[in-house]
Formats: structure tokens, sequence, C-alpha cells
């Protein structure tokens, strides 16, 4: 038989119940789910499920674990209607309790599936992933997948399990194989929809991020022999100071010794001051000190094409303004990414839509070209959701959802840029981790056959002689 159902092993395909197999394959994260009926005995929750048909290029359609059986007839025989969970359910079954601190996000998802995960494999999980600054203490006690969906939020990576344990940790600007067929006028699908919504639209996007150092500035000024203290017009950041073409020691008021630096700079109130063992620089001195300023993180990111195509279609320049505000985004690079992200998710119309189709081989993730202008619809989409049936002749059916853009990816994916991007304190709070254990002491008797004689006897026979002979 091409299709088989096993349920902790067994072969239950000639228990299931015709027309109630339903498997739901989602995109990314996000947990595949399994529903079908069988009658007999009860299969038990915690169990693992394989659905698979040898038929197909792909063959196997679901596996997981049960998470949920109901009796629906009572009646001999007896029907349980059964719910499963993707892999992600036993992924979970340990709890992590690590610090991670300048190790690159793929390193810590191999090393949390080596230590947390048994029977998971690492062979899905890309290299080359931006450092991370450090995970502080969000991994105390928290599911592996949780850690890795945390991992995601901090580098716009994804992640998810497949049907044979093997994750997958990769950056989402890769996804996209080609889907098995494109749609176009006659082809093999029914029940085609399409919904085109123009809220949240927007093709330029200005980003209002945290504030950064600039490169370094000089100024210069002459000294009149009196002044001992200089207001100075921005507030500096490491600074070094030329006094007369001599390089002087600064340091920071409040922070430095005085009597270890010539002169203190107050980054408060923006001021540099002679220390009090410092003379006052004589009348025309140059004065030239070098240093970086606090300056915000602004920058503007424009979809050209979007804004060319709406201008054609409703007239005027075609531009819908938004802005992002998000002073994580400590860099030039990371709000430009940050922006251009949000413009890969919002710079056309969202389009979405579904079909069915008997064609096999979909899954989340894929490129379907929809080429159907008399639908008013000719672009690639991405495929966001499978559900598959299985009829009562037989027929696999395959139900597609697409759209424009990424489900369960946030509004935008920011910069593939190091901790910069995400800069936090470290928590001064300690992670313990507990390890516990049985020793056992193992205590046996054991009796020595060896012949020992009784020195302290002997000893007291030469003593006897001794005497008796003196």
């Amino acid at each position: 038989m091409a299709k088989s159902l096993r349920i902790a092993g067994i072969d239950r395909w000639a228990d299931y119940r015709r027309g109630s197999l339903n498997i739901s394959q989602m995109l990314t994260y996000q947990a595949d789910g399994c529903s079908f009926a069988v009658k007999g005995y009860k299969p038990l929750q915690g169990s693992e499920i394989i659905i698979e048909d040898t038929a197909l290029t792909e063959p196997r359609l679901f596996a997981g674990i049960i998470d949920r059986v109901e009796l629906i007839n009572s009646k001999a025989p007896l029907v349980w209607k059964v719910d499963c969970q993707d892999y992600t359910l036993q992924m979970n079954k340990k709890l992590v309790v690590e610090t991670y601190q300048g190790w690159s996000a793929d390193a810590i998802v191999r090393d949390i599936l080596t230590k947390y995960c048994p029977g998971f494999s690492a062979a899905g999980v890309a290299s080359g992933a931006p450092l991370v600054e450090s995970t502080g203490t969000d991994f105390n006690y928290i599911m592996p997948s949780e850690c890795l969906k945390w991992l995601c939020g901090y580098i716009g990576w994804q992640w998810y399990v497949d049907h044979y344990k093997v994750v997958h940790f990769f950056d989402p600007g890769e996804m996209g194989t080609p889907a098995p067929m494109s749609l176009q006028p006659g082809g093999r699908f029914s029940n085609f929809k399409v919904s085109i919504d123009h809220l949240g639209l927007r093709n330029r996007v200005y980003v209002l991020g945290g504030s950064m150092l600039s490169d370094l500035q000089t100024i210069e000024w002459k000294a009149d022999g009196a002044a001992r203290i200089w207001v100075l017009p921005w507030t500096p950041r490491e600074c070094s100071l030329q006094v007369g073409g001599v390089v002087t020691s600064i340091g920071v008021e409040g922070v430095d010794e005085e009597d270890t630096k010539d002169y203190l700079v107050n980054t408060g109130d923006g001021y540099l001051r002679c220390s009090a063992g410092t003379d006052t620089p004589a009348g025309g001195m140059t004065m030239a000190l070098s240093a970086r300023q606090s300056i915000d993180v602004i920058t503007v990111v424009d979809d050209l094409a979007s804004q060319a195509s709406l201008a054609a279609l409703e007239g005027g320049d075609g531009v819908y303004e938004h802005q992002i505000k998000d002073d994580t985004l400590v860099t030039i690079e990371a709000a430009e990414s940050a922006g251009n992200g949000d413009l890969r998710e919002w710079a056309n119309p969202k389009t979405s839509g579904s079909f069915t189709t008997a064609v096999p081989g979909w899954s989340p993730g894929q490129l379907v070209a929809i080429e159907l202008p008399e639908r008013g619809i000719n672009s690639v989409f991405l495929v966001q959701k499978v559900v598959i049936s299985l009829s009562e002749a037989g027929v696999w059916l395959f139900t597609v959802e697409y759209g424009g853009r990424l489900l369960g990816i946030a509004d935008f994916l920011k910069a593939l840029v190091s901790a910069q991007q995400k800069r936090k304190m470290n928590d001064t709070k300690l992670i313990h981790k507990f390890v516990y254990g049985t020793e056992a002491i193992a205590i046996q008797d054991m009796l020595l056959t060896t012949v020992r004689h009784r020195p302290w006897l002997v000893e007291a026979c030469r003593s006897s002689t001794l005497t008796m002979g003196g």
C-alpha cells in the first residue's frame, strides 16, 4: 500500500476513517498541524505520528506528536479523533539555561540543539549568521523554540523544524524555491480567490533611529591668557587635546582624578577646563580639541518602482509616506535596512488569495507565478500555507494560500548587522544552573585467605630469650 499512517510505529491506515484527514503546513516557525479519525483501539497522547505516500515525490506529508485524542463514536467500533502537532512539541521537552556573549546566532542554535534537543539535527542551520552581543538573562529556563524565536527577532532570520527532525535556521532573503506549477488560464486548479488591499501601503519610509557617534571633528580657538574654562559648541566624546601643538592628557570630569590629567571635559554641560595643577594657557596659543559628537540616526528610503507604478495608475507622484521610530537602530546601515525591510512588506498593495489543486509538491515558502490577466493579477507570490486533504476517492488535494508578504515575520526585517543593531545592557542578574544526580557507593565484604604471622608474639619470644641468657 502506498499510503501509510503510523502511530507509535504501527501502521493504522486500515483503521483510518475516510475523508477525515486534514494537514496544515505553515510558513517558517509556525507549528504544522494534523487531524484525522481512526477506529479501533485508542491512540495514546504523546505517540509519534508519521503520514506518508510513497507514490509522491516527497512521500512524507506529516510527522509529529499526538497532543489530543477525543472519542467521537462510542458505539462499536469506537472512533477516535486525533489532533497532532509537528516535532516542535517534542523539541521543547527541556528548558534552556544559558548565557551567550559574542557568539554568532547559528553557533548558538547548534549549541542549544546539541545540549537540549537530543534526536534533532542541525543539518539545516545555515552558517554566517550575524554575531549576538549578548543574550543576557533571556535564556533563563525557556523552551528551545523560544530561544530560536528570540534569535530570529534579533537578526531578522527565520527557523522551522521539518518532518525528519531537522532544524532549519536561515536568512529569509534566501527563501523562495519555485512552486511545482504556475497558474495560467486553463491550468489544473480550481476555487481561485484573490483580494487586493491598499491599507498600510507606503513606498517612502523615514527612519528615526537612536543616536550614533560622528566621525572625529576638530575645534580650534586661541587662548586669551586668562580663561581656564571654555564652553564647547556640542558635547564631546572620545576626546584628544593639543595646546600649542603639544598633546596633553584629557579626562572626564567626575570620572578621572584631577591630579592625573592636564584638562577635564564635562560631558553633561559640555565644557573644557584646566585641571587645578595646569597653568593657564598663554594668550595666542592655539587649542585644538578633536572629538566625536552624538548625532541622531535619520534616513529615508524609497521604492521607486512602486512610486512609478502607482503614479501611472492613480496620477500624481505615486508617493505614500511612512515613518519608523526605533531607538535601537544606532547605525545608518541598520536604519536603512529597517526601512528597506519595511518597504519589502508594504511597498505594494497587499494581495492574497487561495486555490485548490491536485498537483503535488506544494510547501510554504515557495514562489508561485500567477498569470491571470483577466482576473487582474500577473505577478509572483509567496506560498504562505498549504492545507492537505484526502478525498473519499483517495486523491490528495492541496489548498494553497498565497500572499505578497511573509506572515509571522515582523513588520520590518532589520539589518543583518551585529550587536550595534540592538544594543542592550547586560543585566546584573545571575543565571544559576543546577545539575542533580545520584551518586552510589558500593560496599562489600572481602575474605582474605593469606596467612598472616603475628609479629608481636615473635618479638615477645626474643625478649624472653635475652633475659634468660643474661
